[in-house]
């Protein structure tokens, strides 16, 4: 009796979940002006019979870019079909199993709500090479499964918040680039304890990465890509101390971000193989650990600096490596 009874509810309360997720993506769905061949309008139709969960993902196996697991939606990717609209993201926040929302590469627009936090179980967030705009919602910081963040060439216009930042430790990649985010860079990398993959390029960052160590003792051992190019900071390069607190960086890109000074030895560094700081205040002796066999250098930009050399200018870099030095060495 006692089964009986709990498979009867495992029937109304996952038949009701399924239901709410179906209501949420027709109310999703409104939004959504379809500029292809009504590749997802046409597929997004209300179920003809009862809601069930049996059978793995064939609870909407008919809508396009929809996977259901156990009755529930845990997945909905549409990217690059051609789709325009202004989103009510919104009607999303009670799908507690959804685990992938990406909507890249489309022409949708609209905010990003502060019910976005509401969405539990999301680890795969993509909203990239869209027209969103708007803040970020400080409530981001609720998606403690977060994995990857993409919110990468759009519209977004305001300061990144970094308050609660650091409760997404499972954050391993967060793309921000080319929209028109302020705040101060230092302050969140120092926030991004576990990421591998940061780039806040194209945006208007300011602050400086001359950071006290023990600010990056976390991220130090994780980042293998960092890029903060096209950004507005101040202040000088890392320091020597905190070279050796990156363990594993392989690119690192400080391009036209407007930091000065001197570079230290970055010999340590021996899985580096992208080295880019043009279009800096960068001033004094080129640094000639760049051409040490220890390190994995396959492209480095000094271009646009202060630096003075002598023994550069007859070198010819080795097979595989390419090198842009300044115009005048002196």
């Amino acid at each position: 009796m006692a089964a009986l009874l709990f498979f009867v509810l495992l029937a109304v309360f996952g038949g009701a979940a399924a239901g709410d997720d179906v209501s949420a993506l027709l109310e999703f769905k409104k939004g959504i002006s379809d500029l292809g061949k009504d590749q997802v309008l046409g597929s997004w139709s209300p179920p003809e019979t009862t809601y069930s969960g049996r059978g793995g993902d064939g609870c909407l196996a008919a809508w396009r870019g929809v996977v259901c697991d156990g009755g529930a939606v845990v997945s909905v990717a549409l990217d690059g079909l051609g789709l325009a609209g202004e989103l009510k993201l919104v009607t999303l926040a009670n799908m507690r199993s959804l685990q992938n929302l990406s909507l890249a590469g489309n022409a949708f627009s609209g905010r990003l709500p502060p019910g976005i936090g509401s969405l539990s179980s999301l680890r795969h967030l993509d909203l990239s090479g869209n027209r969103f705009y708007g803040p970020i919602p400080g409530r981001l910081a609720d998606l403690s499964g977060l994995v990857h963040l993409n919110l990468s060439y759009n519209n977004f216009t305001s300061g990144f918040p970094t308050d609660g930042i650091r409760q997404l430790q499972n954050l391993r990649r967060i793309d921000l680039r080319s929209n028109s985010f302020w705040g101060n860079a230092g302050d969140l990398l120092a926030e991004l304890r576990n990421a591998e993959h940061i780039d806040l390029s194209d945006n208007q960052f300011t602050g400086s990465v001359d950071l006290e160590l023990d600010s990056l003792s976390s991220i130090g051992n994780m980042v293998k890509y960092m890029n903060l190019s096209h950004n507005r900071l101040s202040g000088g390069f890392f320091r020597n101390e905190m070279v050796g607190a990156f363990k594993n960086l392989e690119t690192l890109d400080l391009s036209n971000t407007g930091i000065g000074g001197m570079l230290p030895r970055i010999d340590s560094w021996f899985s580096l193989a992208v080295f880019k700081v043009a279009g800096n205040g960068l001033f004094g002796m080129m640094p000639e650990t760049l051409l040490h066999n220890s390190m994995r250098l396959v492209e480095v930009d000094l271009s646009q600096n202060g630096f003075s050399v002598t023994c550069w200018s007859s070198w010819t870099p080795g097979l595989g490596l390419s090198i842009s030095l300044p115009h005048k060495l002196t």
